[in-house]
Formats: structure tokens, sequence, C-alpha cells
């Protein structure tokens, strides 16, 4: 059976939150961004007056978003001045976001840039963000790319980096992301070691963390493991070299201090361990080992992994107690809790497969091995990116 999807929750930490659902943005052109709300919020949100710009600012600082998309069009469609239809313009992207329609917030941000050629660096963020709850990863990493290169702060540069690496990962580029999730972390250590600020949380820092082990998480399912016995003492010398890339990312997501990244690194860093345990106990075997010979073969080879699935419980019942002694639960700590009983569950059973190879671990991670068990529906992540838990679309 599918296991059910864990959808990220990736949040904006400054400014109003960005959770938008709607149709893809189209091209724009600066009366464009004049959206009307809609019908049935027609009525409460038409000005009965002149708009005016600090009308428009109080309902959107009032939370009316829906009154404060119909004063600040009205307010653009007058004769205002240039610094007015500045502000006007990042107003009704706001309100828009709000009204959990990004893509015209994303038209309203490009009227914006239609009309005065460069903006702050947080349209960009937040235009970024708006493409990425939109599925659009090309124009999402683009817009994070350009709030990168206006960034000031450390934060907000590790932030830009961050989600623009997330960007390239939700693509499958895995090569350009590592480098932008690294260079996330590098901002982030400098500015610490400088001490030109203090963060107010480590959130970003953990994501760019998390997905570069993720990275490196994915490379290490890539490498098949292949007979003859030259070639996979090759393969099995590059798989655990990723493994610890992997391993060490996920303990750095830790040092982050973050609860939600160090809860998911927790849980990536077990499978992690029952994955590597699966590629080694299912790997092929030579054709001339005889039955009598491939039993003492996997009976030899259980003993000698049983370490593994050791460390693996170790991780689960690490990550579960820490969660349980901060008060913190998440459907992280969800699928911990699952797993450890899975795994202590397979331990107290005994062995039931003698001279046989154990049944995987995590059949999730190793398609091939779990043909019948998982069916994925049409559409939705494969079950490796389902296992990494990388978010479809996600309110960034």
């Amino acid at each position: 059976m599918s296991r059910s999807l864990v959808r990220l929750a990736l949040v904006v930490l400054a400014g109003a939150p960005v959770a938008c659902a709607g149709k893809p943005a189209g091209t724009v052109t600066p009366e464009d961004a004049a959206v009307t709300v809609k019908p049935g919020e027609a009525a409460a949100a038409a000005p009965t007056g002149p708009a005016t710009l600090p009308d428009a600012e109080a309902a959107l600082a009032g939370g009316d978003a829906a009154r404060a998309v119909a004063l600040f069009s009205g307010y653009l469609g007058g004769d205002p001045d240039e610094t007015g239809v500045r502000q006007a313009y990042l107003g009704l992207a706001r309100a828009q976001e709000l009204l959990r329609d990004c893509a015209a917030a994303i038209r309203a941000y490009d009227a914006y840039l239609a009309r005065f050629s460069d903006g702050p660096g947080d349209l960009f963020a937040r235009r970024g963000a708006c493409y990425a709850e939109l599925g659009e990863w090309k124009a999402s990493a683009d817009s994070y790319a350009e709030a990168f290169a206006r960034a000031t702060l450390p934060s907000a540069r590790v932030e830009a980096l961050a989600r623009q690496g997330y960007a390239h990962f939700e693509l499958g580029q895995l090569d350009q992301a590592e480098p932008l999730l690294q260079q996330a972390d590098q901002v982030f250590v400098a500015s610490q070691e400088a001490g030109s600020e203090r963060f107010s949380n480590y959130y970003f820092v953990g994501l760019a963390r998390f997905y570069r082990a993720a990275v490196w998480h994915r490379r290490f399912r890539d490498v098949p493991i292949r007979l003859p016995e030259k070639q996979m003492t090759e393969d099995f010398a590059r798989k655990f070299a990723l493994l610890e890339k992997a391993q060490d990312a996920y303990n750095e997501t830790i040092k982050a201090k973050h609860m939600f990244w160090v809860s998911a690194a927790g849980y990536q860093l077990g499978s992690l361990f029952e994955e590597f345990y699966d590629a080694m106990m299912h790997a092929p075997v030579p054709e001339w080992l005889d039955d009598k010979q491939r039993q003492v073969y996997y009976e030899e080879l259980k003993s000698q992994l049983r370490p593994v699935v050791n460390k693996a419980i170790w991780v689960f019942e690490k990550n579960l107690a820490t969660a349980r002694r901060l008060g913190y639960e998440s459907e992280f700590t969800a699928q911990t809790e699952a797993k450890l009983s899975e795994l202590q569950a397979v331990l107290l059973a005994g062995d039931t497969t003698l001279g046989k190879p154990h049944p995987p671990l995590a059949p999730e991670a190793r398609p091939e091995i779990a043909a019948g068990e998982i069916a994925s529906a049409q559409g939705e992540p494969s079950p490796v990116d389902r296992k990494l838990f990388v978010p479809e679309l996600t309110p960034l």
C-alpha cells in the first residue's frame, strides 16, 4: 500500500505568510495587477468613496484583504504619484497573498517591475515564494537568485540561497542545488563567527542543511550494486562514502537546533541505515554459489549486518526521546515511532528466513524490491521522493 504523503510546511518567518493556491501566472502588464475580488466579497470590499492609499493600507493592516485589493486597485486606477504607485503595487501583492491567490500576487509584483524596472529584495523573495507555491520551480529559483543579489543581512541571504537551492532540488538538479545549500550554511557560519547578526531562529539554516543531506541521500540511493565481484566492491565503496556524507550532513542539520529539522533529520538518518542494510542484504549473489553456500552466505551476512539494524533503532529511539523531552509532536515523530515499532517487532519475531535474505527494512526506498507492495498513484512523487519528504506544493 502507498504510504501517506508527508507535506512539509515551509513557513515565511518574516512578514505576512504566503500560502497560496491558484492558476499559473501569465504575461502581465501594469493594468493586469488590478485583479477583482471574488463575487461574494465584492459588496463588502467595494469602497464607498474615492480610494485612498491610507485606507488601503489600513485594510491590509487589519487583515481585510478583499477590501485592501479593491482599495489598492481603485487607487492605482486614479492618478497617483510615483511614490504612491510603488507602495500600492506592493500592498496589492500582499493583499493577494492573504487571499491565497499567488498568481494574482505575481501579476502585481511583475506590474511593479514593469513600471519601475527594479525593486527591493523582499519583492523578489516573496514572488519566489509564490512561484514555489504554484510549483513553478524554475521561476522560483530565478526570483530567489534576484533576491540574493539584493540581500544585505546574512539572514536574508541564507533564506534566499536555501530556497533557491530547494527549488533546484525540486527540479531534480542536484548539482545546482548542493552548492547553493552549502553556500547558505557558509553565510550563516561566517555571520556567527563575525557576530554580524543574531538570527531570530534557525529555520532556513536547518532547511539548507537538511536538503544538502537529502542530496547526498539521493545520490547514495542512485548507486547500484552490480556483479562481478570487483565491480561490487567498487560499488559498495562508493555507496558507503555517500552514506558517510549523508550521515554527516544530517548530523549537521541536527546541530542547527531547529526542532522541525532536528526531527526530520533524525528520521531520515535512521532510514539511511535501514537502506544501507537493504542494499547489503539484497545485493546480487554470485551465481556460482550453490544452495548450501547461499544459506551460509546469508546467515553470515545477517550476523555482520546486525549492528546496522541496532544503529537504526538507536537513532529512531534518540529522535523520539528528544522530541518527547521537548514536548514536540509532528508527522516526523509519528513516523519515527512507527518505524521503531516495526524494527523492534522484526527483532522480537526472530529469524523466519533461514538461509534467505531478510525482507527489506525500507521497501519504499527500493521500488525494485517492493514491487507490488507500494502502489504509486499517477502524478504522485515516486516512493524515493516521498521518503525524503519532498513537498509538491508548499506554503513557503
